[in-house]
């Protein structure tokens, strides 16, 4: 497995154990391994992992669906809105 395939399936693997079960072990390590920074606030990071789900290919609806719904009972739009951008 190379590099892109092996971080695409650790990240499809972190993200659905977060949001189906969650647990966010898997994706504090994810983080740590690809030096991607975690936000302070837990619900922060709880939204940003819930929207970058939607953006993911590799991810199963059932499981963007449930993040979406998580999402929005966080008070966060789900969804990445590029209005306004130049």
């Amino acid at each position: 497995m190379n590099y892109i395939e092996t971080f695409l399936k650790y990240r499809h693997e972190a993200f659905t154990k977060a949001v189906m079960e969650d647990d966010w072990k898997a994706v504090r390590k994810f983080c740590k391994k690809y030096h991607v920074p975690v936000p302070s606030s837990r619900k922060v990071f709880k939204a940003g992992i819930y929207k970058a789900v939607q953006g993911c290919n590799d991810i199963p609806a059932e499981v963007k669906n449930v993040a979406f719904k998580k999402c929005l009972e966080l008070g966060f739009s789900p969804l990445i809105d590029n209005e306004g951008d130049e």
